[in-house]
């Protein structure tokens, strides 16, 4: 007999609670570390790391909220909390695969002693082992917000709408991404800044230079936050067949 599970069926609600807990130890870790790091160095470094896991939890959180709303009853109000936290997901998206960009810091930040080389200082291990486990976090932040609106759009529109969906939200985070390292734009700017935003999308689209930066760059950002998708989604939404 062949069983389906579909966005509310405990085997799907059963992964998504274990790449939930997952992703609370990996957060919980990366704080530790850092606290950790700041003793060890003695110095006051990466309390930004926390504010920027926070970011990255926030499209989960909506997420959680759409899946929420998509449960009420057909109104005019379902449909405005949808699509509002829906828009407001897509903008806070790329805060989440934006860990990944953090991973320059230890290079920055990590002091040489002269003449010495920083392959073999334990410190510079846990700059980058701090940095390396927030990439890996953000992209399963990522992954488990993602996953879980395009299994509602598969679930309405069918699977390779919902794919079509997927792509372009990695895109879109990706420029994102680019915006937010470079540029220094935050999400919340698309509101409160919408015509700066836009001024300086055009002076980069128009310079050859910051043009080709900018494709090189979320191309390959894209292509990261692609196959940690993959690699990563294959667990939260099981199905078995019995």
């Amino acid at each position: 007999m062949n069983q389906n599970y579909n966005i509310w069926g405990t085997k799907v609600w059963t992964g998504k609670l274990v790449m939930l807990t997952t992703l609370l130890i990996a957060t919980g870790f990366c704080v530790a570390l850092g606290i950790h790091l700041r003793d060890y160095t003695g110095r006051d470094i990466y309390r930004y790391l926390n504010w920027d896991i926070f970011l990255g939890w926030v499209p989960i959180g909506l997420a959680l909220c759409i899946d929420v709303f998509v449960k009420l009853r057909k109104s005019w109000i379902k449909n405005i909390l949808v699509v509002g936290a829906g828009i407001v997901w897509l903008l806070f998206y790329p805060n989440s695969v934006y860990l990944v960009t953090d991973t320059l810091h230890p290079f920055v930040h990590f002091e040489v002693p002269s003449g010495q080389r920083f392959l073999f200082h334990l410190e510079f291990w846990y700059h980058l082992f701090l940095f390396f486990v927030a990439a890996i976090l953000g992209l399963g932040l990522g992954t488990y917000s993602l996953s879980s609106i395009q299994q509602l759009v598969s679930e309405r529109y069918g699977v390779v709408r919902s794919w079509i969906f997927a792509h372009i939200v990695l895109i879109l985070s990706s420029i994102g991404i680019y915006i937010g390292r470079f540029i220094r734009w935050n999400s919340w700017n698309a509101i409160t800044h919408p015509k700066s935003i836009w001024k300086d999308v055009i002076d980069i689209v128009t310079d050859p230079v910051q043009l080709h930066f900018m494709f090189v760059f979320t191309a390959m950002i894209w292509v990261i936050s692609l196959i940690g998708y993959f690699m990563m989604r294959g667990g939260m939404f099981m199905t078995r067949r019995g």
